[in-house]
C-alpha cells in the first residue's frame, strides 16, 4: 500500500481510492477530522520490546495501538513456543520490521540534533536517554490549517518538541511518527526518511516520485489507511463518539497476517497437548503438532492457488473497500480473514488496457489521476507493491495454478526478495513449463546462449518496468516481449531494457524473424535512435528513471557496453524530478572513472547544472568510443551529439508524475 497519504479534502481520485473517505463524509464534521486525518503505520515487535522492558518502553507501549485480544490476536510470541523454525525465519524478515516502536534497537536514523529542510519548514531531530524527539512545526496545528481552517503562513505556526514513537521501514529507508497533544492515539508522521545505505536524511517528498510543482505541504496520518496494510489485524476503532480507538493484533506484518487470528488454534493444542500422556512439555508439543491439521488456523500453502494469493493480495494490491462495508472496517477492522473471499467485501481496480470491462472503464474515466499514478498507460502495472493487481492480469495465475507460493516463501527464502531457492531465474518458470524449448533446447527457444541474461525467462516475461524504491522492480504482469507497447505507449520493453543501444526497429526486426510477430508502424525516431535514449532524454518521468536504472543493470551494461552512457546520464544530473536524479547518479557511479562522483541529487537547480557539466568533462577527458554509434548519439569521431542531445531535452514530454509506491 501508498507508504503516504494526503491530508486534504478528497480529491474524486482520492475519494474513489477509499469508499471510507466517501463515508466519513456522511458522518459529523469531528469524525472527519479526526478519522480522515489518520493514516500511516503501526509499529513494532512486542515480544522484543517485552524482553528489554523499561520504564521507556512501558511508557512507548501506551502511545501506540492497544492488542486487541478481543478479535481472537494471540501475537507471535505464542506461536514461537511450538514453531520455532517458521518463527525464526519470519523474524529476520522485513515485514516483521516494516513497523515498530521506536527503540534503539530498531531506529536506524541518526537522531543527532540534525535539522532537515522539508518546503522551507525546519525539523530537528535529537535523542535524550533512550527517548528520539522531533522539533517541529506543531502538527496538530499545521493540520487544521492545511485542512481548511484558519489561514496561517507555515512559516508562523508554532514549534513544538514531539516524542518519536514508531518507525516504519527497515529495507532500504525508514520514517518515522509522533504523538498528537490534541488527539490522544493520533500517530502522524514527520515528513523526513533516512536512507539506509546512502545515511542520510532527505525530505520524505524527495523520496516519492511527484510532479516537481506539487509543492503542497502533506500532513499524514496513520489510524485509517496504512493500518490495513502495515499491521497485523489493524481496527480504526471509530466509536459513537467519532473517536479513533485504534487497536492492533500486532504492529508490523506478523503471523496472523497470513495464518489468520491464532486463539483457537492456541487453546485447540494446548488442550490436545494436555491430554497427551508424556510428561515431557517439548515432546507433548510435538506429538500435538504431528496430530491432524487444525481447520481453526490456516496455512496457505494447503490453500489452492487463487486462495493462498489473494493472502498476499489483501495488501499487495489497489483496491476500495465496498461501500456497505466501508463503516463496517472503521468500527471493527479487517472483515477479511486468510483462506475467505476476498473479494466479497472489496473492489480490485483493473486497468481497461490489462483485459478489464466495462467497470474498469468506467473506473479510469471518472478517475483518470488513480490509474496514471498506478497503470503505464498500455495497462501494465506501473507502481510498486501492486503484485497481486499485477497476477490479475496474468493467464499464469488467472488460467493457471501459478500463485504467490510458487516463487515466494516467507520461511524459506532471503529477506530480501523472499524467493524460494532457485526461483530467481528459469527454474521459476520450467517447474510448469518443462519442455524441451524450454529446457534442453533453450537457445532455440531465446536465440541466447543457454547461460546468457537472455534466457533468463524472468528478463524476457517479467522485466523492470514497474518502479519503487527508488528503483525498478520485476513486474508480475506476466507476459511475451513485444513492442506494441512501447511504440504507442512509451512503456519499456524486455528486449531494450537489456539491449539499451537498439533501437525499436531492431527489436521489432528481431521478434519478427524469431517469433513470427506482427509489424506495428514506426515514426523516424523509433527507427533511428536506440529506444533507451528516447526513454532517457525524451520521455517522461516514469520512462525516465527505470531508463536511468537500466543503465546501472550489469546485465544490460555487458549486452549493450558502456562507454556511451556517461554523456546521456550526466545530462540527468539536472532532471526536475529527485528519484531520476538519484537513479542516474547511481548507475552513472558504476562507470569507469565515476565511482568517487561527488553529487549530491537534493543540490540547488545550479549545483545541479554544474554537477552535470563537470560529470560531462569526466567522460570527455576519458577519451570517446573508438567508434560512432548514432543510435546512442556519438558522432562518427566519437563526440557526443550534443545538438540531437539538446533537441530531445527540449521536447522531453514534462507531463506531471506521480507514482502510488
Amino acid at each position: 500500500m501508498p507508504l503516504i497519504t494526503p491530508f486534504r479534502r478528497p480529491t474524486p481520485a482520492v475519494a474513489r481510492e477509499s469508499n471510507l473517505h466517501r463515508r466519513y463524509s456522511r458522518i459529523p464534521i469531528r469524525w472527519v477530522f479526526v478519522a480522515l486525518v489518520l493514516s500511516t503505520l503501526l509499529g513494532g515487535d512486542r515480544a522484543r520490546a517485552a524482553e528489554s522492558a523499561s520504564p521507556y518502553v512501558d511508557w512507548l507501549k501506551q502511545q501506540l495501538p492497544r492488542p486487541r485480544p478481543d478479535a481472537g490476536y494471540v501475537g507471535s510470541e505464542q506461536c514461537q513456543g511450538c514453531h520455532r523454525e517458521e518463527h525464526s525465519s519470519w523474524h529476520r524478515s522485513y515485514h516483521r520490521t516494516m513497523t515498530q516502536p521506536a527503540t534503539e534497537a530498531t531506529v536506524i536514523g541518526r537522531f543527532d540534533g540534525s535539522t532537515v529542510d522539508c518546503g522551507g519548514l525546519a525539523y530537528r531531530l535529537g535523542k535524550e536517554g533512550e527517548r528520539f524527539w522531533a522539533e517541529m512545526p506543531d502538527p496538530d496545528v499545521m493540520m487544521y490549517v492545511l485542512q481548511g481552517g484558519r489561514k496561517i503562513p507555515l512559516e508562523k505556526i508554532p514549534r513544538v518538541r514531539r516524542p518519536v514513537v514508531m518507525t516504519t521501514g527497515s529495507h532500504h529507508y525508514q520514517t518515522y511518527w509522533v504523538t498528537s497533544k490534541r488527539y490522544p492515539g493520533l500517530l502522524q508522521t514527520l515528513p523526513v526518511v533516512f536512507l539506509k545505505e546512502e545515511q542520510r536524511w532527505i525530505p520524505r517528498d524527495d523520496a516519492f516520485m511527484r510532479g516537481p510543482d506539487d509543492t503542497e505541504h502533506i500532513v499524514t496520518q496513520w489510524n485509517h489507511h496504512c493500518i490495513r496494510c502495515h499491521s497485523t489485524g489493524g481496527n480504526p476503532g471509530l466509536d459513537d463518539q467519532g473517536q479513533l480507538k485504534s487497536a492492533v493484533g500486532e504492529l508490523g506484518i506478523a503471523c496472523e497476517a497470513c495464518h489468520g487470528p491464532g486463539k483457537a488454534h492456541v487453546d485447540q493444542r494446548r488442550a490436545a497437548a494436555a491430554a497427551l500422556p508424556s510428561p515431557e512439555p517439548e515432546k507433548k508439543k510435538a506429538e500435538a503438532r504431528a496430530s491432524e491439521p487444525d481447520p481453526t488456523i490456516i496455512n496457505p500453502a494447503r490453500l489452492d492457488s487463487r486462495h493462498s494469493t489473494e493472502i498476499c493480495g489483501q495488501c499487495h494490491g489497489s483496491y476500495v473497500m465496498r461501500d456497505e462495508y466501508a463503516m463496517e472496517f472503521a468500527r471493527n477492522g479487517p472483515l477479511y480473514r486468510p483462506g475467505e473471499e476476498l473479494t466479497k467485501t472489496r473492489h480490485y481496480m483493473t486497468h481497461p488496457g490489462a483485459g478489464g470491462g466495462g467497470v474498469a472503464s468506467e473506473d479510469l474515466r471518472r478517475n483518470p489521476e488513480f490509474y496514471a499514478s498506478r497503470w503505464w498507460d498500455d495497462g501494465t502495472v506501473l507502481a510498486g507493491g501492486r503484485e497481486y493487481t499485477a497476477l490479475l492480469a496474468t493467464p499464469c495465475y488467472t488460467k493457471g495454478t501459478m500463485s504467490c507460493l510458487s516463487c515466494h516463501s516467507m520461511h524459506d527464502s532471503d529477506p530480501n526478495d523472499q524467493l524460494k531457492p532457485g526461483k530467481d531465474g528459469p527454474g521459476a518458470c520450467t517447474s510448469c513449463h518443462r519442455e524441451a524449448r524450454f529446457t534442453t533446447e533453450l537457445r532455440q527457444h531465446t536465440g541466447h546462449g543457454a547461460d546468457s541474461p537472455g534466457s533468463n525467462c524472468l528478463n524476457c516475461h517479467m522485466p523492470y518496468v514497474t518502479y519503487a524504491l527508488f528503483k525498478a522492480i520485476r513486474t508480475h504482469q506476466i507476459t511475451s516481449p513485444h513492442i506494441a507497447s512501447s511504440a504507442r505507449f512509451g512503456v519499456p520493453n524486455a528486449c531494450n531494457l537489456c539491449h539499451l543501444d537498439r533501437t525499436l526497429e531492431w527489436t521489432q526486426t528481431q521478434l519478427v524473424r524469431q517469433y513470427g510477430q506482427k509489424e506495428v508502424p514506426l515514426d523516424s525516431e523509433q527507427k533511428d535512435t536506440a529506444a533507451a535514449v528516447l526513454w532517457l532524454l525524451k520521455g517522461n518521468a516514469a520512462q525516465r528513471v527505470i531508463a536511468a536504472w537500466a543503465m546501472g543493470w550489469p546485465p544490460a551494461q555487458q549486452a549493450s557496453g558502456t562507454q556511451w552512457m556517461a554523456p546521456l546520464l550526466s545530462r540527468t544530473l539536472a532532471d526536475d524530478y529527485g528519484p531520476v536524479r538519484f537513479v542516474a547518479a547511481r548507475s552513472l557511479r558504476t562507470l569507469p572513472g565515476y565511482t568517487g562522483l561527488a553529487y549530491d541529487f537534493l543540490g540547488s537547480p545550479s549545483q545541479r547544472k554544474d554537477a552535470s557539466v563537470a560529470a560531462l568533462g569526466i567522460w570527455r577527458g576519458g577519451g570517446f568510443p573508438p567508434a560512432g554509434k548514432p543510435e546512442v548519439l556519438i558522432r562518427s569521431d566519437g563526440g557526443s551529439d550534443t545538438n540531437r542531445v539538446a533537441a530531445l531535452l527540449q521536447s522531453q514530454d514534462r507531463r506531471s508524475v506521480t507514482i502510488m509506491e
